[in-house]
């Protein structure tokens, strides 16, 4: 289903008051794509480039027919979380079936040394840009993982390539664990705290913290209710590119959570309308949501990482 633009999108919920009778987590580990033996031998450029069209022509199918077993057959990991969550939401008539498309001018890198094998694909649909994960989940079945849209004015860096035109994939190093330092990071600066360094400010970290911010202090003010957001490095796998430079690419997932409890009697809270359709009722005493936020990541050698692309999409919204 991986067209939905939504590209860390800020919290709007509501307060309401009526009158009647009467979840920090720490920071997960981290690990780069596994890494097996034997390895197999990489695809071709021919063989990624038919793989992923077959899971366009999937993709397109699996929304048309609203479908899950589709998605499933296409998709693992945050890329199906998301789209599972999209589909719950087009049942429930909370959002539009998606038109079909297709990407252009896509670029593959290919990584030799990756295993189990995988590989990453940039292509446009209209003006944006989508960078894909391709991931073999076994006997050469490709299935979609990650997926993010490149920022307003972010270019990918050059990928290093050998002389047949491979990419290289980073197993280890403090790259593979950039996801950490960005969730600490995001979730000091909404909660208006000195932000660790590591991290480059700009519209994707800064400036979205600071949005964030302002929501929470919208929504605590009058002491009727306490709560904000946090975020938190997820245990799936990272997948990262070796650029040309001496960095990393690092494509990976966080978790980010929003919890609100009422502090006062006769006050309701109502999420935001992206959470609609994924939880039993609309207004809540106590709310806690979630959401998948994939990024790419551009780790240099040396200074702080910066974040190239995003998208956030609401999966999970429950409370009392």
């Amino acid at each position: 289903m991986y067209t939905r633009i939504a590209l860390v999108v800020l919290a709007t919920g509501a307060l309401i008051t009526g009158c009647s009778d009467g979840k920090t987590m720490g920071p997960s580990a981290r690990r780069a794509s596994p890494h097996l033996t034997p390895q197999a031998k990489p695809l071709t450029e021919a063989q990624a480039r038919a793989i992923f069209e077959r899971s366009e022509r999937v993709n397109n199918e699996a929304n048309a027919k609203v479908s899950d077993p589709l998605l499933r057959s296409n998709e693992i990991g945050p890329m199906l979380e998301v789209d599972l969550a999209g589909n719950k939401r087009i049942r429930s008539k909370k959002q539009k079936k998606i038109s079909p498309f297709l990407h252009a001018h896509t670029q593959f890198f290919i990584p030799r040394n990756a295993n189990p094998a995988w590989f990453g694909v940039l292509g446009s649909v209209g003006k944006n840009t989508e960078i894909q994960i391709m991931l073999d989940t076994g006997g050469g079945v490709y299935k979609n993982v990650l997926g993010c849209w490149l920022g307003a004015g972010q270019k990918v860096p050059a990928i290093a390539r050998d002389a047949d035109g491979f990419a290289t994939a980073v197993t280890t190093g403090t790259a593979v664990g950039v996801g950490t330092k960005i969730a600490a990071y995001l979730t000091a600066a909404a909660a208006g705290k000195h932000a660790p360094g590591g991290i480059k400010s700009g519209r994707l970290t800064s400036r979205v913290a600071k949005s964030w911010a302002r929501s929470v202090a919208r929504i605590n003010a009058g002491h009727r209710w306490s709560g904000g957001v946090t975020w938190t490095a997820r245990p799936d796998s990272v997948y990262a590119l070796k650029t040309a430079d001496g960095g990393a690419v690092v494509f990976g997932a966080e978790t980010e959570t929003e919890n609100y409890t009422a502090t006062q009697p006769n006050v309701w809270f109502e999420p935001d309308s992206r959470y609609f359709g994924l939880g039993p009722k609309r207004y809540f005493v106590n709310f806690s949501g979630e959401l998948v936020w994939q990024h790419a990541t551009y780790v240099p050698s040396q200074g702080p990482a910066s974040v190239l692309a995003d998208s956030a999409n609401a999966t999970r919204a429950t409370g009392s």
